[in-house]
């Protein structure tokens, strides 16, 4: 079952940057709380959750995980309570996302990195918890990115092709972490035909092949038999997940200045820099805003020196 949460079609605006065209797919403004590429996810895994009959969500990211506070602000909503687990490991604790998700309530259990090398069984042993208390628990993965989460960037490819001719532009780039959003752009475009290439790059230090299977495993369980053309960018990850470098927040002051458009600092400012720095002779490009604005209060003192 899918919802209908997202406020969409979301805008394909036009930009130039650097000499360059540049159209946004603006996901960043599919809701306001909820808003990002994560909501396009949650579509169907909420939907899944209800169908189930599920009055617990669990979920986990980083201490200032989109995804988390999508889910969290989603499944109120919806009338499910919320237990998240969020990886301790990042700036600006008591603002941004973890700001909104304290404001909202939710069971939060704060892990380490170690600890959340093993978040997967974490979550399920609380599921099995709560299902000894008469309650039922639906275990949503890091980022939503399972097959069913995916389908919403199916969904997404679909509504833009029907926004502008796609085949029309030298690629698709877009941000990767979870793998799900790219996994869903590229079965859209493989499933509509298009030779437009999606390229993603990579937010985190995880290896390739890591990423690469993740993608493939997705693209089988959407029906897409045809794993040719996954094409990730590496050398933008910076030191890890979550932090930004100095010219990361630059992109950010950069593409504000110019186009009122906010990048934010763990996802899309590295896949802009990625983009503008690897797009050689390519001169009319999409670029797919996940989101992510409120993670720019967690960095406000890395920003001062910017802005």
């Amino acid at each position: 079952m899918k919802l209908s949460l997202a406020r969409k079609p979301t805008p394909v605006e036009k930009h130039m940057f650097k000499g360059k065209e540049i159209w946004i797919k603006r996901d960043d403004m599919t809701d306001f709380i909820a808003s990002g590429n994560k909501i396009r996810k949650l579509e169907y895994l909420l939907g899944d959750a209800l169908e189930k009959k599920s009055d617990v969500v669990i979920t986990c990211g980083a201490l200032q995980s989109n995804h988390a506070r999508a889910t969290n602000y989603l499944s109120k909503r919806l009338g499910m309570d919320v237990v998240l687990y969020l990886k301790d490991w990042y700036p600006g604790k008591d603002s941004g996302n973890f700001l909104l998700n304290k404001l909202m309530g939710a069971e939060i259990n704060i892990i380490t990195p170690e600890e959340y090398e093993k978040v997967d069984e974490i979550m399920k042993e609380k599921a099995r918890e709560l299902e000894k208390e008469g309650k039922r628990a639906y275990v949503i993965p890091e980022g939503g990115s399972n097959y069913i989460g995916s389908k919403g960037y199916e969904d997404a490819i679909f509504e833009m092709s029907r926004q502008v001719d796609l085949e029309d532009f030298d690629a698709i780039y877009v941000a990767t972490s979870s793998a799900g959003t790219y996994a869903g752009i590229l079965s859209g475009v493989k499933k509509l035909n298009l030779k437009i290439e999606v390229r993603g790059v990579v937010v985190h230090k995880k290896p390739t092949e890591v990423v690469r299977e993740k993608i493939e495993g997705i693209l089988y369980q959407l029906g897409v038999e045809d794993h040719s053309g996954i094409n990730l960018i590496r050398g933008f990850e910076g030191k890890d997940y979550a932090y930004p470098s100095e010219e990361d927040l630059k992109v950010i002051k950069y593409v504000a200045s110019e186009s009122g458009v906010f990048l934010d600092p763990v996802y899309t400012a590295k896949a802009f820099r990625g983009m503008l720095e690897t797009m050689g002779d390519q001169e009319r490009v999409v670029f797919i805003h996940t989101g992510g604005t409120f993670g720019l209060f967690a960095q406000i003192e890395a920003l001062e020196g910017i802005i």
